[in-house]
């Protein structure tokens, strides 16, 4: 347990904050060469964890590093996390790095994946935000192209989306919309976007690069099951702007 309430676990071991520790030349440290996922609980069960694991499968596997513990271990690893933090829903991270070896881009010598486990009570966002919403910016910052390290990969080099959330903050913001190199809308920055725009639900297109989002998933297909009219969808920020 830590000051700000989280239960940490190092490979499968809770341990104290002071002691979750891994290797300084572990490669998710030196260069940011890890995976996660983030699961949360509802009614304390875990939420379409079946999603986030195929999700950890495909950044793993773009990464070129395989998972070394099995789905089983992971889902169980999940569920003691919750447990072992106790009382109300949970948000439950697990972390693959690519495992220690030399201070070198090259990772032919990392053998052995960390598991790094983070948990902590489930936040919601204010009443207030729902009720009157929130600030929102247009980045000037772009977000990372396909072609270079693809949003699609939920790896833990989220440089990217730190300095778009400061941008955002630096204008008294609370979040930030992320535009691609040709300009059109991708994601914010830890949250897929829909807008709404005579009476159709859109989102942007997952080829403009943007995060496949488990939640994003959830909407589409409960729109199409009450018979919402949805698109996935080319935006511009003038076209969030003009949203319903």
């Amino acid at each position: 347990m830590s000051d700000y309430g989280y239960t940490f676990s190092i490979n499968g071991e809770f341990v104290d904050e002071c002691d979750a520790k891994i290797s300084v030349l572990d490669h998710g440290f030196l260069f940011g060469d890890s995976i996660y996922e983030v699961v949360r609980t509802v009614d304390g069960r875990l939420f379409a964890a079946d999603r986030h694991l195929k999700r950890l499968h495909n950044s793993a596997n773009a990464l070129g590093m395989p998972l070394q513990r099995d789905d089983e271990w992971l889902l169980q690893h999940w569920r003691d996390m919750h447990a072992k933090r106790g009382g109300g829903e949970s948000y439950l991270r697990i972390i693959i790095t690519r495992g220690v070896g030399p201070l070198s881009l090259d990772f032919s010598d990392c053998e052995t994946q960390n598991v790094v486990g983070i948990a902590k009570p489930l936040n919601r966002w204010p009443d207030e935000d729902y009720a009157h919403g929130c600030k929102i910016v247009l980045a000037k910052l772009r977000r990372n192209p396909k072609q270079s390290t693809d949003p699609a990969i939920k790896s833990g080099n989220y440089l990217n989306n730190v300095m778009a959330l400061k941008e955002a903050r630096a204008q008294g913001a609370t979040e930030a919309v992320m535009l691609n190199v040709e300009g059109n809308v991708t994601e914010a920055t830890t949250s897929n976007i829909f807008m709404i725009k005579d009476g159709i639900v859109k989102t942007p297109a997952l080829k403009e690069g943007l995060l496949e989002g488990v939640t994003r998933g959830f909407i589409l297909e409960v729109c199409r099951d009450v018979g919402l009219k949805c698109e996935e969808a080319v935006l511009s920020g003038a076209d969030l702007l003009n949203a319903d």
